[in-house]
């Protein structure tokens, strides 16, 4: 992609003996060791295809304007019992009912993620159209993690033909990666779908109007005390979320816990 990257493993993985230095064991993280940038993942194509295989579904999800692949499978590094991760830009004001609507059409395929994660859908960060610039959520002076994991996304589907402006909403991602060619680079050989279903047309006609309000009001109303809850369990394991009107963010969230790892790391080498 043009752009430096680090060539020693060292940078991308921590000793196993990190941990020995950590009174805590909640500290302890997985050491991920499929990453590779030269050798093609061996399971990179029973995925691509496996995902291309539900094109319809991605145009029949209301109001959801694009959706990227993230995380294991944009770093090439899926094992045998990954999930897919997703990234989804929904219609502004409409968030909660982008996940309600992608949730169920995805249980009911089956796709959801649940106890069996292989090859099933991860939906677990959203945002709104107009609050696409992630920077908002970066970790002081200490997340490079995000420029590379923007600089990796692979569209998915665009309800229309070239209408993101993801990395323009960025605009730090200009400043961090200059050489970067600003747009989406990252090849795994899948297809990029565009266009709505007639399903996807008729739901959110039905729900735009007069409904829309009532209904983000309820399910703001009927989740919220199951997010609170949420919300508390995942703050003692080290792992943060984020609930508002313009981001859902549910993945579980390493970067702090890898800062303060390293940084520990780094005083007992001193």
């Amino acid at each position: 992609m043009k752009y430096p990257i680090p060539q020693n493993m060292e940078y991308f993985f921590f000793k196993k003996n990190i941990k020995n230095n950590i009174k805590d064991k909640s500290y302890s993280i997985d050491i991920n060791k499929s990453f590779s940038r030269k050798t093609k993942n061996k399971n990179m194509d029973e995925y691509v295809n496996f995902i291309n295989r539900y094109w319809k579904l991605y145009q029949s999800l209301p109001f959801i304007k694009e959706i990227y692949l993230c995380n294991s499978i944009s770093f090439n590094a899926l094992k045998e019992n990954s999930d897919i991760d997703l990234f989804i830009i929904t219609n502004n004001n409409s968030i909660r009912r982008a996940r309600f609507f992608s949730l169920l059409f995805f249980y009911i395929l089956w796709l959801k993620r649940w106890n069996n994660i292989r090859k099933k859908f991860c939906l677990s960060f959203y945002i709104t159209q107009d609050h696409q610039d992630l920077y908002n959520i970066i970790l002081p002076s200490s997340d490079v993690y995000l420029n590379y994991w923007l600089a990796h996304l692979i569209p998915l589907y665009q309800e229309q033909l070239n209408s993101s402006n993801l990395y323009k909403k960025n605009k730090r991602f200009s400043v961090t990666m200059p050489n970067h060619p600003q747009k989406f680079c990252i090849n795994i050989w899948n297809k990029l779908y565009h266009w709505k279903s007639k399903l996807k047309k008729k739901i959110e006609f039905i729900f735009w109007w007069f409904f829309w309000i009532t209904f983000e009001t309820l399910i703001s109303s009927i989740w919220k005390p199951i997010l609170l809850l949420k919300t508390k369990k995942l703050w003692k394991k080290w792992q943060w979320i984020i609930i508002n009107n313009n981001m859902l963010k549910f993945h579980e969230d390493k970067r702090s816990k890898i800062h303060l790892i390293y940084e520990i790391e780094h005083k007992n080498y001193r």
